[in-house]
């Protein structure tokens, strides 16, 4: 087996971000030569018009992930239960209209979103701040670097929640 094979499986398995300094550690080889390797993968991926492609997160991690004009197209083919449709829903919502105030997440979203906030805080892509008598909700650079981001700027997260997250779907809900 080839280091450039093992970085390739590695990234293809572990389903998030992983650190050029754990790939290092991990097959004991220097960083630089590490991030060699992913770049020809990723200009494989490149010459190949693979719907698969591998990118630098906001925090200098490396993800392999569905290209994003695929993901509207596959995405039923993904195993999801309803209740995560629905939190990717909240999500959606609270990263395009970010910064945003609960109270008017849950009036869009219904009851239901209170669960959903709780959990999407939990697992670090929201962040939210008290504001008189609710809170206001924005997303965290960990929401960037689940996406793949390269910037975590709330223009940059609008925009691919615009291009990417069902949007009209969204503007539908929010009217």
């Amino acid at each position: 087996m080839e280091l450039k094979q093992l970085i390739e499986a590695v990234l293809f398995v572990s389903g998030k971000p992983v650190s050029l300094k754990n790939l290092a550690q991990s097959f004991n080889t220097p960083a630089g030569e590490i991030k060699g390797l992913i770049t020809e993968l990723q200009k494989a991926y490149a010459e190949q018009q693979s719907a698969v492609e591998i990118v630098e997160t906001v925090d200098k991690k490396f993800v392999m992930q569905l290209k994003p004009e695929f993901s509207e197209i596959v995405m039923n083919y993904a195993p999801e239960s309803g209740e995560s449709k629905a939190m990717l829903k909240t999500l959606s919502l609270i990263a395009y209209k970010q910064p945003v105030l609960q109270s008017e997440v849950v009036k869009y979203r219904g009851t239901g979103a209170y669960r959903h906030i709780k959990e999407l805080e939990a697992n670090g892509l929201i962040q939210r701040r008290p504001k008189e008598r609710t809170y206001l909700l924005k997303t965290t650079p960990k929401f960037a670097e689940f996406y793949g981001l390269k910037s975590d700027s709330a223009e940059d997260i609008k925009k691919f929640v615009g291009e990417h997250l069902e949007l009209k779907k969204l503007e539908e809900s929010a009217e």
